[in-house]
């Protein structure tokens, strides 16, 4: 495996090099976004890592510049996981890049060797992925996405969501293509390394005008708020929409996890669950998503090429969990046209009628 490092300080390119060269990969280093895209024009690496923080070109415009031109997976390093480092590196994570890991602080740190492994497990794994060029978009009048036809057998209570890597560039475009706060909660699991939560709640708040927040076990769970699954906790929903926290098992590969979600509001709540499966590597999510769907609720997966990474939508896709198959844009377009009908509904209509609607472009 040969991986371009891209860091600003030399002892943590020394270290880094001496790392990735001791696992047996072939290392070259850049110090700054400049050096980066002109080694980039003679040397093909398998991965990079990316700084935050730099001179002259940072490591947001320089990984954007980066999946512009070639096909590279890209992995953010930040200093620490306190909200203002991190918060700068979920805007990398907005432009494509797959995770973000917190850099090893030096050989006497006590965490040293828990930070080498999480930064070599990741690269292994994330090797392994398909990327896609990401060209930016030309600026132009924001496009009006057709909804889908979401045709539903009862009134829906509950937004549940997943996500992986990638998942912040679907989750972005979704959110900030809404034209109305929905009038159910909607719940999110997103897969992250540990430490990032804070700073990705921030972040997608920032972008927003719903409410998001960290869930918290046996709350209530309200309209138009964005609740993300905390940390090393597997997220449920009981019957009444109050959140249900509880350690994951060694049988579950995740924690949190979106299956584990899916399958505990497909018991809970059945039909009146609108679920949406975006992008991601593996099949998390899949087989849950699939019950939803046996329950008769509306289950919205993402269109595998407008995907970062597509294994997790086409796993479900595979399974037959999905109603629809969607960009980002008509899943919230879909979302809207579902919210103005609950809006526009006579009291007591709704709970349990099927309903076909096109938001025309």
């Amino acid at each position: 495996m040969r991986v371009l490092i891209v860091d600003d300080s030399p002892v943590l390119r020394l270290l880094l090099r001496a790392v990735c060269e001791e696992a047996g990969f072939e290392v070259c280093t850049a110090d700054s976004g400049e050096q980066a895209l002109t080694l980039l024009e003679r040397y093909t690496p398998d991965i990079v890592t990316m700084d935050v923080h730099m001179p002259g070109i940072d490591g947001y415009e320089t990984t954007a510049r980066i999946l512009e031109r070639y096909a590279l997976p890209v992995v953010v390093l930040t200093a620490s996981a306190n909200v203002n480092d991190a918060t700068t590196a979920m805007r990398v994570l907005a432009v494509g890049a797959l995770a973000v890991v917190e850099k090893p602080r030096g050989l006497d740190a006590p965490d040293f060797q828990q930070r080498i492994e999480e930064l070599l497990r990741t690269l292994r794994s994330l090797v392994q992925v398909k990327v896609v060029r990401r060209p930016r978009p030309a600026q132009s009048p924001q496009r009006t996405w057709p909804a889908a036809n979401p045709i539903l057998q009862a009134a829906p209570r509950l937004v549940a969501i997943g996500a992986s890597a990638g998942g912040p560039v679907a989750l972005k475009s979704l959110l900030q293509s809404l034209q109305q706060a929905p009038p159910w909660p909607m719940v999110l699991v997103q897969h992250i390394s540990t430490g990032f939560l804070p700073s990705f709640c921030q972040w997608l708040g920032s972008l927003v005008t719903l409410s998001v927040q960290i869930a918290e076990d046996g709350q209530l769970l309200q309209p138009g708020v964005l609740y993300l699954a905390p940390d090393g906790k597997q997220l449920g929903v009981s019957a009444e929409l109050r959140v249900q926290l509880q350690a994951g098992t060694a049988q579950q590969q995740f924690c949190p996890s979106i299956d584990h979600l899916f399958n505990c509001v497909a018991r809970q709540l059945g039909n009146r669950v609108i679920g949406i499966q975006l992008s991601g590597m593996g099949r998390d999510g899949a087989a849950g998503l699939a019950e939803l769907r046996r329950q008769g609720a509306l289950t919205l997966v993402q269109e595998p090429a407008s995907a970062v990474i597509d294994a997790m939508p086409r796993a479900a896709i595979e399974m037959q969990a999905a109603s629809q198959i969607l960009a980002p844009e008509q899943i919230a377009a879909t979302l809207d046209v579902l919210a103005r009908q609950v809006a526009t509904a006579p009291a007591g209509e709704g709970g349990g009628t099927s309903c076909t609607t096109t938001l025309k472009s």
